[in-house]
């Protein structure tokens, strides 16, 4: 889906909103102090659609942007979102049909997954918090990768006439 200079650029504009969005929007969207990160439900979407080394690509750029966002140490940002863009890129070699259902369970898998690396990175003070928000944010996070997928799908893949 995600392939060639349109996909490219397409995922440069993506991280860039996604990275302003999540320093302005995304506290003004918190559900019972849970946030969105929109730049987990940009790399789960991309790299659904891509490959794995797009979708490491992307993790590591998310994961700069991510670090830089937040005012904390870039390097667990970018590894823990680079690992799991390479398996989320991954797991687009198998043979299924991507739609937004599937998009909701891999962002929700993807931040998972993410935060829970980045807690053995750079542990927080409190972890059941931490692990409540990281929970918390996987429903929120999957639930908001349903249309931005469908989107991404319609722009990639037009329907043919």
């Amino acid at each position: 889906m995600m392939k060639g200079a349109k996909g490219a650029i397409l995922t440069v504009l993506l991280l860039w909103f996604a990275g302003g969005f999540q320093g302005s929007v995304a506290p003004h969207l918190a559900i019972g102090g849970v946030m969105p990160d929109f730049l987990l439900i940009v790399l789960g979407c991309v790299a659904l659609g891509g490959t794995r080394k797009s979708g490491s690509v992307t993790g590591f750029f998310a994961g700069l942007i991510q670090g830089a966002v937040a005012g904390a140490n870039i390097a667990q940002y970018a590894l823990s979102r680079t690992l799991v863009g390479f398996f989320v890129g991954w797991f687009s070699t198998l043979e299924y049909d991507s739609n937004a259902t599937v998009a909701l369970v891999v962002v929700a898998f993807t931040t998972l997954t993410s935060q829970l690396l980045l807690m053995f990175m750079a542990p927080p003070p409190r972890i059941f918090a931490f692990l409540l928000a990281t929970i918390g944010s996987a429903i929120y996070n999957g639930v908001l990768a349903m249309p931005l997928f469908a989107l991404l799908k319609r722009v990639m893949d037009p329907p043919s006439r």
